[in-house]
């Protein structure tokens, strides 16, 4: 699709704030994984799972979850496992 002058700057201004607000999101992340991984060590070192500070109360505890095993239900019973498949489409959205 061709675009007037005007919107092809409009888009490109667009899409670099994008691109730098993506790279800020990551460089975020990475910096509150390292205070979480920092709050995670010392409580394992000082084996509690709840630390309180200030008005915050902390929680690293464990957690187990059931989950259904479908590449085993699919490999025991591919015929039912096909029964019930649907399928579902959506619109995806990419800056390359």
């Amino acid at each position: 699709m061709e675009l007037s002058a005007k919107k092809e700057k409009e888009f490109l201004e667009k899409i670099k704030k994008i691109k730098e607000l993506e790279k800020q999101k990551k460089s975020a992340e990475k910096n509150i994984d390292q205070l979480k991984g920092e709050l995670k060590d010392y409580m394992t070192k000082k084996n509690v799972s709840e630390l309180e500070v200030d008005v915050f109360t902390v929680h690293y505890t464990d957690c187990s979850s059931e989950r259904f095993d479908t590449d085993s239900f699919k490999r025991t019973h591919e015929e039912l496992y096909k029964q019930y498949l649907k399928t579902s489409s959506t619109k995806r959205f990419s800056i390359t």
